[in-house]
């Protein structure tokens, strides 16, 4: 459906709609008492109301009077908001608004609507970002559907890779698209998206993603038991990355065979010192080392990506740097699998909370985006003290736990220089270089690498790289007042049980419970191999007992190289592990490695580049298995 047609079926309606949209302007922006005279904002979007679902709006707002620096904060409400079933009647006639983009120095955000109905657009703006709210807009705009009829519609995005699958308005509880190559053998498996609950009269819009370039794929939409397909098949053909994109190659260094697990057929990549605007930092390939997705590095306006693996429902948490920061990350970011923004916050924006809190500032996000089973979100932030050692004062790096509710406004923080022993230095006595610690010259204290969640008391883990620790926080859900429970590693309050000469890790990554009481981990191994120069790295699963304090070594295999740095450790459903040794030959390549439990090698890719995290998952859209 063009935008043209849609303007003309929507235009019958629109006089009701302008008088409805006037109406929620006047009652929904903020009183005249809190707008100082002089200071105005105004919003305009980059195309007129009404956009189609799934088009990208850049809204631009405009300050005058407003201060030397005025700073704007976008937040939206419409149908997902203001239809809760559960709401009184005057709740539904007020939209609940959503904090889209947080204070920014930006006065711009976009925004891809994949939900038809009537939106309200605000923005807030105030002089710098520990001022007041000095005066704000709401703007009404409309979304149409792409579907005009009864049958489905499929359209291109602005990533080749990806498709805008639109289904007309289902009777089922929910729905799913299944897609899969259309040349492909009548047997060959379907890919499932998320699923989206049937809304009466509405479509239901998916992004389906996934898919190798130049390649023509049939895709449906289904409901009930997910075999019975409501409509025919529709035909979409993919495109190619724009060449102006640098992509590292992939080579598969052993193919897969007998043991391998097939059914986790992707492997996505986050990607590491890869600096340049058009670097792809994020992205997956197949088992073949066919590139299957990409975030688009020069659309997105940041460099430096890290990110979270692909959450169940297929989006992505990731911090980068824009153009107002030279150093570390600055942005944190969610984004849907069309690239798309859905949620963003800045250290500026942070760092105002936190000093009203009372606490120290962060100097950027880093390592770890973790969404909590509430749906909250943990990242780190780097941080700094003056501490004197032996009578010289010397700058330390530290870090800052930070939990985030769903509009990235802080809850609760945890602050290691509070709960950490600053005399105990580095145990190979590291210094910040820049990258990833912005804090060049700093002691870097920590280097706090991953959060693991606990489920059984609902705590949090935390890898404390350069302490060889893995230690285990009071979070109690919320509630906990952040002490340190216990220490894993050497010198820590586990005794150890494990034939090995040298049971414990060193300097590791990607600790995490693998279930109730195992934990899994890379084992870099930067200390042994001080000892022992040809000393590899390792993955392993720690049985701990938190009665006993007794940690049991039950897999420890040998990845058959050395990686100083980055790494992840997963164990996939059928029993196998995979480890990313991510940072080998000085940092000329990293692989993802899968192995049988004994630690026969079933399967190795293998990428140019350093890669940070690396994660094996059947789809896009189920997320990584813990």
């Amino acid at each position: 459906m063009t935008r043209e047609r849609a303007r003309m079926a929507w235009v019958l309606h629109r006089a009701a709609l302008t008088i409805s949209a006037v109406a929620v302007a006047f009652l929904y922006v903020p009183a005249a008492t809190a707008q100082p005279a002089g200071c105005t904002v105004s919003l305009q979007p980059s195309a007129p109301s009404p956009q189609l679902v799934g088009e990208r709006i850049v809204w631009t707002a405009t300050a005058a009077n407003c201060g030397p620096t005025p700073v704007y904060q976008f937040s939206l409400a419409g149908p997902s908001r203001a239809g809760d079933r559960d709401e009184s009647e005057h709740e539904r006639e007020r939209p609940r608004f959503t904090m889209v983009r947080d204070y920014s120095l930006d006065g711009s955000f976009k925004w891809a609507p994949m939900q038809e109905g009537a939106y309200d657009v605000r923005v807030r703006v105030k002089d710098g970002f520990e001022g007041a709210q000095l005066a704000s807009a709401v703007v009404s705009d409309q979304v149409i559907s792409r579907v005009t009829g009864r049958d489905a519609v499929v359209s291109p995005t602005l990533n080749p890779l990806v498709a805008l699958y639109s289904a007309p308005p289902c009777n089922d509880d929910a729905i799913r698209v299944r897609f899969r190559p259309a040349n492909g053998p009548p047997d060959a498996r379907w890919t499932r998206t998320n699923a989206l609950p049937c809304v009466r009269g509405q479509s239901r819009n998916f992004l389906v993603a996934g898919m190798l370039a130049t390649t023509t794929y049939e895709m449906v939409h289904v409901g009930g038991g997910d075999e019975d397909a409501s409509a025919s098949p529709l035909l979409f053909t993919t495109g190619t990355p724009p060449a102006t994109l640098s992509i590292p190659p992939f080579t598969i260094r052993q193919a897969p065979g007998p043991g391998t697990d097939l059914r986790s057929d992707v492997l996505y990549h986050n990607l590491a010192a890869r600096p340049a605007a058009n670097q792809v930092n994020l992205l997956a390939t197949d088992l073949s080392a066919r590139l299957e997705w990409y975030y688009d590095p020069l659309a997105s306006g940041l460099i430096a990506l890290s990110a979270s693996a692909p959450l169940p429902n297929g989006t992505v948490i990731l911090a980068g740097r824009d153009g107002h920061r030279n150093l570390g990350t600055n942005v944190m970011r969610e984004i849907d699998l069309g690239g798309n923004p859905l949620r963003e916050t800045n250290i500026d924006a942070v760092n105002a909370q936190l000093t009203a809190r009372g606490q120290e500032i962060i100097y950027g996000f880093h390592h770890e985006f973790l969404r909590l089973p509430n749906g909250n979100i943990v990242t780190l932030g780097w941080t700094q003290r003056t501490i004197d050692v032996g009578g010289t004062p010397t700058r330390y790096a530290g870090d800052m736990l930070m939990v985030f509710d769903e509009d990235l406004q802080l809850l609760w923080t945890w602050d290691a220089f509070d709960h950490l022993d600053v005399t105990r230095p580095p145990i190979l006595g590291e210094i910040c270089n820049g990258a990833p610690c912005p804090l060049t010259g700093a002691v870097d204290w920590l280097h706090e690498n991953a959060v693991g969640w606990s489920p059984v008391d609902g705590n949090l883990l935390i890898s404390v790289r350069t302490q060889d620790w893995v230690i285990k926080i009071d979070y109690a859900r919320g509630t906990g007042d952040g002490h340190v429970i216990w220490r894993l590693g050497q010198g820590g309050d586990f005794a150890v049980i494990s034939s090995d000469a040298s049971p414990w890790f060193s300097h590791q990554h990607y600790a995490h419970y693998q279930d109730d009481a195992t934990l899994l981990l890379f084992d870099n191994g930067n200390t042994r191999r001080v000892a022992d120069p040809s000393a590899h790295s390792r993955g392993q699963a720690w049985r701990l007992d938190e009665e006993a304090m007794t940690a049991t070594l039950v897999v420890n295999l040998d990845v058959g190289n050395y990686s100083p740095e980055l790494g992840t450790a997963e164990r996939l459903p059928n029993g196998n592990y995979v480890f990313d040794s991510g940072s080998q030959g000085g940092g000329l390549f990293g692989q993802s490695i899968e192995m049988l439990p004994d630690g026969t090698r079933v399967y190795v890719q293998e990428v140019a580049a350093r890669d940070y995290r690396s994660f094996r998952m059947s789809s896009l859209y189920r997320g990584v298995r813990r």
